[in-house]
């Protein structure tokens, strides 16, 4: 069985991004199966299939993410390392949301909302209506 690196980067990407988003909390990786960690590195663990394990080390200090593989545990090979600072900073990327509620416009709707420029036909979180769309009658 091959393993598609990209597919098992971009999985461990969001692992990534999913844990350092819950703040290095001990409680929350103690919670999950096959999770260790300390303040400084993470490591997840998790069957790909066939007898293959992957092991995921992220240290989140330097922002670095490690990928690796083990077939019926009689050998480890590295499938791919990356630093992941930049990818944090990414705000998107292949998003298919909708327009409207893509992050960019829902930080400047709720702005726009906290500096009362929203119209009193459309609450705050009411949908995709533009903060300054006026009425139609």
């Amino acid at each position: 069985m091959k393993i598609d690196v990209k597919s098992l980067l971009i999985v461990a990407l969001l692992l990534a991004l999913g844990f350092m988003a819950m703040g290095k909390s001990q409680n929350a990786l103690a919670r999950l199966s096959g999770t260790d960690g300390n303040r400084d590195m993470i490591a997840v663990t998790g069957e790909y299939g066939n007898g293959t394990s992957v092991l995921w080390v992220i240290d989140t200090k330097s922002k670095q993410l490690s990928a690796y593989r083990s077939l019926n545990g009689s050998s480890i090979e590295l499938v791919g390392a990356r630093r992941i600072e930049h990818d944090l900073k990414l705000i998107t990327y292949q998003d298919r949301t909708p327009d409207a509620f893509k992050p960019l416009n829902l930080e400047k709707n709720y702005l726009d909302f906290r500096k009362g420029r929203v119209d009193s036909a459309s609450p705050a979180g009411s949908g995709p209506e533009k903060a300054t769309k006026k009425k139609e009658k």
